[in-house]
């Protein structure tokens, strides 16, 4: 039998390392980026910051003679970012390129060369696709041991928000959610529900909310409604920069409506500040991110291995920085090519 020589594709995994290394944060950044998410790296185990919400209204009158009434100064609310494992394990054998022509007169799988055939092919392919799956669990992510698929790897910012929810943190009673019933596409050229319910939205938000700079995320249907909505409105469409983001219109440039495949096709919505969402991640072990061996009885089968660790963090829930509508998310899986 003819064996295989790995030595040359653990070599193409050193070689490119740098790039291996740096490949989920290509396909993480731009779109971390784009949505306000800070991308937190060396992250181990947890990582916990603290938000000490100040208690209003301590100034009161005074006069000689008065009881002196003491007040609260304020609590503190601690924002937990835990990171856990995930892996993605690849088993191929050369035996598979045997009928793959890649050029004239030059057949995959040969073996002349000792080496997997399509080495650095597989090797980035698996990175980026990794990276993907990372992507599609950022928000309807829900870590389960059980749920084999890229969304059981960890707890993603829709989860994060129900958990709040359901634990009395983010209420109607207490400003950051707010109904808006479903935001449609217009049904006709007169149409413009859409419009005006993202503008409420907006216009409903706390006042320290509104007059900072903010990012309205919303579903890119939902994108799409708004548009539709506007051009009804207005008669032309609103203008789009290259990340698919418009300003907001009646938010004097204060916000802009970011449009995310990665929040699905759901209806929840999401305002925010820039950095107040964090998704983090255990690099120390880069050095050996792509793991190539052969731990098989058949030396023909090769074995690629990735982990790293994975979270995501809101770091604060007032309606001073975040505000939800009563939409529920969808998830969609994009991901790679096929399922």
């Amino acid at each position: 039998m003819a064996t295989i020589d790995i030595t040359l594709l653990t070599e193409t995994a050193i070689r490119y390392q740098k790039d291996l290394m740096y490949l989920p944060y290509a396909v993480l950044a731009e779109k971390l980026g784009i949505h306000g998410i800070n991308l937190l790296p060396g992250i181990q185990n947890k990582d916990i910051v603290t938000n000490f919400l100040r208690k209003q209204g301590l100034a009161k009158p005074y006069e000689i003679g008065l009881e002196v009434d003491n007040s609260d100064v304020g609590k503190a609310d601690e924002r937990v970012l835990e990171v856990l494992k995930a892996y993605a394990s690849v088993k191929d054998n050369i035996n598979n390129y045997k009928k793959t022509v890649v050029g004239p007169d030059e057949l995959l799988g040969k073996n002349q060369g000792k080496q997997h055939p399509w080495q650095l092919v597989m090797l980035m392919t698996i990175v980026r696709t990794f990276g993907e799956d990372l992507l599609d669990a950022l928000f309807p992510g829900e870590r389960d041991i059980e749920d084999q698929t890229p969304l059981g790897c960890f707890d993603g910012f829709d989860t994060l928000i129900d958990v709040d929810i359901a634990g009395g943190d983010i209420s109607e009673a207490l400003g950051n959610l707010v109904a808006t019933g479903e935001i449609a596409a217009p049904v006709d050229n007169t149409d413009t529900d859409a419009y005006d319910k993202i503008l409420a939205f907006w216009r409903s938000a706390h006042p320290r909310l509104r007059e900072i700079n903010s990012l309205l995320l919303v579903p890119y249907g939902i994108g799409d409604a708004y548009d539709s909505a506007y051009f009804n409105k207005h008669m032309y469409k609103p203008t789009i920069d290259i990340y698919g983001r418009i300003d907001l219109e009646g938010s004097a440039g204060k916000c802009k409506i970011v449009r995310s495949t990665e929040m699905g096709s759901g209806q929840r919505i999401i305002l925010t500040v820039p950095g107040n969402m964090d998704f983090g991640m255990n690099t120390l072990g880069d050095e050996t991110f792509v793991q190539v061996r052969t731990p098989y009885e058949d030396p023909n089968e090769i074995q690629f291995w990735i982990q790293g660790d994975y979270g995501a963090r809101i770091r604060n829930v007032h309606r001073k920085a975040l505000q939800i509508n009563d939409g529920s998310p969808t998830a969609n899986a994009l991901s790679g090519d096929y399922s």
